[in-house]
């Protein structure tokens, strides 16, 4: 690989380490304060009412102390564990489920700038015009706002299967570096600037895979 394209990665890497942290909860965030509680059931046709069945969900316990937001976590890139605030457990929501309900689908769950977690929810293309590489730039030149515009038209210009390589990846560094943002905030964007190029929480596999991926669209002359 050329200097410049690593070098122009490692740049676009810090301005998503960057503007990560500066992320508010948004309507692409689904988070706990926005669904009902667990176990409630307005329409009493055994779902909530962002398209979960509730016998997807699952009451985690906090031995027995009330839950509170460092608690909460997001064990891989599609299951959300967030905190009930009333009951004071430990809740475990599908993020497809939730995305779904939009007719959306899950990019990753993911921290948010308070250390709540969400799912973050994004409209795909039918067609594949980027790649995984593409669409990771396109993302980090539009500043990483799940709610901007110029963000969600980045993730139209390819399709299901390319977002969910690039959610992988940062399902991979935001889980590595969960802690150490929580515990000092001011280390969280070097560490996802790490995690993100592959140097850090064994996140390798995942930057080879984005790095690997072609579009598989004809070019033309």
């Amino acid at each position: 690989m050329p200097y410049c394209a690593v070098r122009s990665t490692f740049q676009a890497l810090t301005v998503l380490a960057v503007t990560l942290l500066a992320v508010p909860a948004c309507d692409f965030f689904r988070e706990l304060e926005s669904v009902p509680e667990a176990g409630d059931d307005e329409s009493g046709d055994g779902t909530d009412s962002y398209g979960g069945d509730i016998g997807d969900m699952a009451v985690g316990e906090t031995e027995g102390e009330p839950c509170d937001v460092l608690d909460e976590y997001c064990s891989d890139q599609d299951t959300l564990h967030a905190c009930d605030y009333e009951t004071g457990e430990m809740v475990t929501y599908p993020c497809a489920s939730w995305c779904a309900e939009g007719s959306l689908y899950n990019f990753t769950c993911t921290p948010t700038e308070d250390f709540r977690h969400a799912c973050w929810c994004v409209n795909p293309g039918d067609i594949k015009l980027d790649t995984c590489a593409q669409l990771e730039a396109c993302v980090i030149e539009c500043g990483g706002e799940p709610d901007s515009p110029c963000t969600g038209e980045c993730f139209t210009r390819t399709d299901p299967q390319t977002m969910r390589l690039l959610g992988t990846l940062y399902s991979c560094a935001d889980r590595a570096c969960d802690e150490l943002c929580v515990l000092s905030p001011y280390e969280c964007g070097s560490c996802l600037l790490a995690a993100r190029a592959g140097l850090y929480g064994d996140c390798g596999v995942e930057r080879e895979v984005c790095d690997a991926d072609q579009n598989d669209e004809p070019s033309w002359p």
